[in-house]
């Protein structure tokens, strides 16, 4: 961490990106990250390689002022290049993640597999800088927290992250505001979906698979954001040990959302298909239709299950 803050004080031109299909901890560290910059007079800009679902941004973005080439771009939440999608560093690379299958990389990085969430590592690095954290900060990095987390019931929700919440309240972060904004403010085309899914699952000694299709969405008048979560609707079912949700990306790739109770098996299961992630969460694309691969994601996650 001392070298990225001593990067981050030196230089005045930086470049953030995040992950495909971000969530709330990518958009809530980005921007956590972006206002404290702003805030030292420095050069920024954001870029998302999808664009983040609405209900993400909770405050104003960030001012950017970067029109020129970044010395530096700063990868958060990122375990590899392959999740930038079609996007590519610009400026020398700087990493700052916690996902357990990043082996580090780039010019500098900040790997931690221990943290909740990267929006508990750029607060560190926002601390270390001595930066003020305000309440558009604080709001971010909260809402990062809580997406890691869960909303605060993941095992990943230690004391620190706890005492880091505190704080975060106290600052500004309001918790009630957020967790309403998280939790209770599903479409109506995100029930569909579930019910349609919970109607496919697949049970299999402990694993629980289903699939939703492009012309499933299309059906239901549906957008591909609304299926945000609906694998954790799976995980919540009583039984499952490893739930698995297979979307379809277009007509030739797929992406694979993972979840396990326990253990390391969901990130197994990713990292058998060239995915990656959490041990609790994780996931994956590869070519195949969404019906048509299904059987072979749960035979691997029953292997996982029993091995992890």
């Amino acid at each position: 961490m001392d070298k990225i803050t001593e990067i981050l004080q030196k230089y005045s031109r930086f470049e953030i990106i995040t992950h495909i299909r971000p969530d709330a901890d990518a958009v809530g560290s980005t921007r956590a990250l972006g206002f404290a910059l702003n805030s030292f007079g420095k050069s920024i800009r954001i870029l998302y390689p999808s664009p983040p679902d609405e209900i993400l941004l909770m405050t104003p973005a960030p001012q950017e002022t970067l029109t020129t080439t970044p010395e530096y771009t700063i990868l958060v939440d990122v375990s590899d290049m392959d999740m930038l999608g079609e996007l590519r560093p610009r400026g020398k690379v700087i990493v700052i993640d916690h996902h357990i299958s990043n082996d580090g990389f780039g010019d500098v990085w900040w790997v931690e597999p221990g943290r909740s969430s990267s929006a508990e590592m750029v607060y560190e690095i926002i601390l270390e800088m001595g930066g003020h954290i305000d309440p558009l900060i604080a709001t971010n990095l909260y809402m990062g927290l809580f997406g890691d987390t869960g909303g605060f019931v993941h095992p990943n929700t230690t004391p620190e992250v706890l005492k880091m919440a505190y704080d975060l309240s106290l600052k500004g972060a309001s918790p009630s505001a957020i967790a309403e904004r998280l939790k209770k403010n599903k479409s109506l085309a995100h029930y569909k979906i579930v019910c349609l899914v919970m109607k496919r699952v697949v049970i299999n000694d402990g694993v629980y698979a289903s699939y939703i299709t492009n012309n499933d969405l299309a059906s239901l008048g549906a957008r591909p954001e609304d299926t945000s979560g609906v694998v954790d609707d799976i995980a919540s079912i009583a039984g499952s040990r490893l739930s698995i949700l297979v979307r379809e990306v277009d007509d030739k790739k797929v992406h694979c959302a993972i979840r396990s109770r326990n253990g390391k098996a969901a990130r197994m299961v990713a990292e058998k298909f060239n995915g990656g992630g959490h041990n609790l969460a994780a996931g994956f694309t590869i070519d195949g239709r969404a019906k048509d691969i299904l059987e072979e994601i749960i035979q691997e996650g029953l292997r996982c299950i029993n091995t992890a």
